[in-house]
């Protein structure tokens, strides 16, 4: 291993992120100094300093530039970014990283406190508000920018709030008065009253004085929504009374005051929806982010939030199956953002309660109440984000929602320290002379004292992780995930939600104790081994795992204090029944037919994922391996499919997930009925099941022998681009339909009489190729083939091994006939650079001004002549049957191509053999 590599692992392992923030804020500079990497390394500090300002420059550290100098790993700030809005950079000054990291809030009052993110991806966006508000004499006008439903109105209110809190005022003296504009779109005239009154006779209608919004708002906030719905003369005078602070009633020349700020909102682009001379008045824009691209961690903060309130106002406990939280979280709400996921969790609730009232059972929200749209987003859940992935796990039970208001309890009063825990209490006990077996059953009391304790603080906090990474680093927390989903399939058990909790705060005190002996008595671990040999065992493994990832000496006492934990955190394995997927292809044809037996039987078990025509198999296959992982309780899944690729699906699900798959072929809705019923009310396994519909299936459909499957690969010589097709097919086959497929190369010429001959043997699906060989099968260009939609239709094509015509999707863009054959040659040639053959080939084509009258003639020739350099340089001889009879008929295009060819030959070092130019005269002659 080179130094660079042995001082960034060095780096990357010892600085853990809960520990640079504590340095941080305690006003120590975080990181490692060259002095550190010679003292460990070996390595000459001024060598050691040189290979950390390179590795700062690469952007793989970054050095924090205090006395002494220290480094910190990307990761580091990565996180720091994450959680305080540190800006990237390569160099930080220590007061840079304290001014992110210290807590800025006034006190508990502030307003924007209320706000859910309001110290994190609302940060910026509440620095601006503040500075905006707090501004002499009156503070600055203002302008929202945002999609729907993000918050606008919210933000405003907490602008106001943040202003009577500065300025030492109330609601009376400092007002908030409201108004959207687009409420009388339709009625300019009206809209202008409203906003500054009117005297009597004004208009048609005004038959008395009326004050209009912006007197009442004098001396407060006047808050316009949807401005851009104000018309330009409103605009105007709106700005006029920014500048004089003076405005008119219409239809009265007396000039009034009014000191205001105006906070206005839009969704449209104020450069194109306002007033030029309007927006120069408003000098602050705060543009609020969409839930989308809020941080997950935020995202679950906000969705607890609003089941909080809905469980306050039905005044009932709330649960929540994990996968409904997951989907809220993951779902992007584009249309209505945070407006649109509290009425969709208001919606579930009420959907519920209902259930409630007439089952009298928990107000229970589970995964088929979500609708289509956001159950779907699962579907992708093996391809997104790991680290996004990885958080969302930790939920793994249902969530209960209190609608008691939060405790006051704070971390403080719980010992977050378990070796203190139980170190302070095995010497006490030991000093009393309490026996082993008794030591044991106190030990057990204490942990669960302890990991109650840390429950009660983390399911009374509205941010869980929030808290989490204030006291434990990202790593531990990450190793800790994996500690857990290692001890679930070693255990065959799940563990409660706040079991991660506990197990980081447990790791995170091993670490800092690294080292230090914990008990000079380790007897009472023989009793918890011989109580809990599976935890114990499983603890052994953690240990291992613990000082490979960290490389520190963990005591043989840490298996005990693990085997506990672990012993006291499991709850019951889940005994849901065997999961029951449908797979088909179509648009709805799996969908409906799920619906269809689950409404007969009275569940929601069955599950299903349509194939539409131009869905690649890899996305079928990735949606169903998500849903697999879903639906999977411990008892595995049966897979009911229609036919094709989908066939082999079983094998890779059991190989890619470990859970025992069983796949039922020619699915029907009889048949996925009795499969169905019998998972309900059947008492066997999954084999047991598999074994009686599987028979009985084929025994309804003994099938009649059929001919194997197999593809046409033409070309006119059956020697140039027919070879690459046959490569390309041979390559796109294997993957999906291994040997059960053949790929048969053909000339032109003779291709409707090896068609006929073949087809006597095999079932001939489709021909590709440069032209359509005019064949009662489908024919795919070979310049299309290369595009993924249309290897789609293909594969769907063969899955269900139609005839007749096919439609093929319509490329936006079409690579010229050189793009593709350099494409087509780059993946299949050997001995010759494409990127350069090309441009030879098109010389020579210009050179005999091949131009037929069909463009694919012309990619069929360049391929020829790509594979026929290929075979040159090669070595590779190849015949030409007849070759002097051929000679004598083609003599002078003979001639004229062996001359044209003649640089390539230069250029190659090479000889181009009479046999290789004959099958070049006999495409060009082909079709002329």
């Amino acid at each position: 291993m080179q130094q660079a590599d042995m001082v960034n692992k060095f780096i990357n392992e010892k600085c853990i992120f809960g520990d640079v923030v504590e340095k941080i804020k305690n006003g120590t500079s975080p990181g490692i100094q060259a002095i550190d990497i010679q003292k460990q390394l070996g390595i000459l500090r001024n060598n050691a300093s040189g290979i950390l300002n390179n590795l700062c420059k690469k952007g793989t550290l970054v050095k924090i530039n205090s006395r002494p100098v220290t480094f910190l790993p990307y990761k580091i700030i990565s996180r720091l970014y994450e959680q305080y809005n540190i800006p990237f950079k390569n160099i930080y000054t220590l007061q840079e990283l304290q001014e992110k990291v210290i807590d800025e809030r006034l006190n508990s009052q502030d307003p924007f406190a209320c706000l859910l993110g309001y110290d994190s991806s609302l940060l910026y966006q509440v620095r601006q508000a503040k500075a905006a508000i707090v501004y002499p004499p009156k503070g600055l006008h203002t302008l929202l920018l945002g999609d729907s439903g993000v918050g606008k109105t919210t933000f405003a209110q907490a602008m106001h709030a943040y202003g009577m809190l500065v300025n030492n005022k109330n609601v009376n003296n400092y007002p908030f008065v409201t108004f959207n504009c687009a409420d009388y779109f339709n009625n300019p005239q009206l809209l202008l009253s409203q906003l500054f009154g009117h005297s009597k006779n004004a208009f048609t209608g005004a038959d008395h004085d009326k004050s209009g919004l912006v007197e009442k708002a004098d001396g407060g906030v006047l808050f316009l929504d949807e401005i851009h719905r104000l018309p330009p003369d409103g605009q105007e005078m709106l700005f006029y009374l920014m500048d004089k602070g003076e405005y008119n009633r219409l239809g009265d020349s007396r000039k009034r005051k009014s000191s205001i700020l105006i906070i206005a909102a839009t969704t449209e682009n104020p450069a194109t929806a306002l007033l030029n001379t309007f927006m120069r008045r408003i000098p602050v824009n705060i543009i609020l982010p969409n839930y989308r691209d809020k941080p997950i961690a935020e995202k679950i903060e906000i969705i607890e939030y609003f089941f909080k309130y809905e469980a306050i106002n039905l005044k009932h406990p709330v649960k929540i199956a994990p996968e409904v939280l997951k989907a809220l979280a993951l779902y992007e709400f584009s249309v209505g953002n945070i407006g649109q996921l509290r009425s969709e969790i208001r919606l579930l609730c009420a959907t519920a309660f209902l259930e409630y009232l007439q089952n009298n059972q928990t107000i229970y929200i589970n995964y088929q109440m979500l609708n289509k749209d956001i159950r779907t987003v699962l579907f992708n859940y093996a391809k997104m984000d790991k680290a996004v992935t990885c958080y969302l796990d930790m939920f793994s039970e249902d969530i209960e929602i209190s609608p008691e208001e939060d405790s006051k309890i704070t971390f403080a009063e719980v010992e977050n320290n378990i070796y203190d825990v139980i170190v302070g209490k095995l010497n006490k006990l030991k000093e009393q002379g309490t026996t082993i077996e008794n030591i044991n059953d106190m030990l057990k009391n204490e942990i669960d004292t302890y990991l109650g304790g840390v429950n009660k603080y983390f399911s009374n906090s509205r941010s869980n992780i929030t808290n989490l990474y204030k006291l434990v680093s990202k790593e531990v927390v990450d190793t800790t995930i994996q500690f857990i989903e290692y001890a679930r399939r070693k255990l065959n058990v799940n563990f409660n939600n706040y079991f991660l909790f506990g197990l980081s705060l447990h790791i995170q005190a091993l670490l800092k104790r690294s080292g230090q002996k914990l008990a000079d008595d380790d007897r009472h671990l023989f009793k918890i081994k011989a109580e809990h040999p599976d935890e114990f065992e499983a603890a052994g493994e953690m240990v291992k795992l613990l000082t490979d990832k960290f490389g520190i000496i963990v005591p043989e006492s840490e298996k005990g204090f693990l085997a506990l934990l672990l012993c006291h955190s499991k709850i019951e394995a889940d005994t849901s029944k065997i999961g029951v997927i449908v797979v088909c292809h179509g648009e709805s044809t799996a969908m409906s037919m799920a619906d269809t037996c689950n409404a007969l039987l009275n569940t929601d078990l069955m599950k299903a994922i349509d194939m539409p025509l131009y869905q690649g198999v890899d996305e079928t296959y990735r949606k169903l391996k998500a849903m697999v992982l879903t639906v999977n309780k411990d008892k595995g899944v049966i897979l009911l499919v229609d036919m094709g690729s989908l066939l082999t699906f079983d094998k890779r699900l059991t190989a890619d997930t470990g859970i025992k798959v069983k796949l039922i072929g020619a699915v029907s809705t009889p048949l996925a009925l009795g499969v169905l019923r019998h998972v309900l009310y059947d008492v066997g396994d999954i084999d047991d099941i598999y074994i009686k519909e599987s028979q009985k299936e084929q025994q309804e459909n003994e099938p009649v022998k059929r001919k194997s499957l197999a593809v046409l690969a033409v070309c006119t010589t059956g020697k140039g681009s027919s070879i690459i097709v046959k490569n390309m097919l041979d390559e796109l086959l294997d993957k999906y339909y291994v040997n059960s497929i053949k790929v048969f190369t053909v000339d032109y010429v003779n291709v409707r009489k090896n068609y006929e001959l073949l087809s006597k043997k095999y079932n001939m699906v489709a021909a590709v190729g440069n032209i359509d060989p005019m064949l009662p099968i489908p024919f795919f260009p070979i310049n299309q083939l290369v595009s993924e939609q249309v290897q789609q239709v293909f594969f769907h094509l063969l899955d269900g091994s139609m005839e007749g015509p096919v439609s093929l999707p319509k490329t936006t863009q079409i690579p010229t006939i050189y793009e593709t054959a350099k494409e087509l040659l780059e993946k299949y040639v050997k001995f010759v650079n494409p990127r350069h053959a090309i441009f030879k080939i098109r010389d020579f084509i210009n050179v005999i001004n091949y131009s037929p009258h069909n463009k694919n003639l012309t990619l069929d020739l360049i391929i020829h002549i790509g594979c026929a350099l290929d075979r040159c340089v090669g070595k590779i001889n190849i015949t030409f049957d007849d070759l002097d009879k051929f000679y004598v008929i083609n003599k002078e295009l003979f001639v004229s191509i062996h001359k044209a060819l003649r640089p390539i030959e230069e250029d190659y070092n090479i000889k181009v053999s009479d046999a290789e130019i004959a099958y070049i005269v006999k495409i060009i002659t082909t079709y002329m």
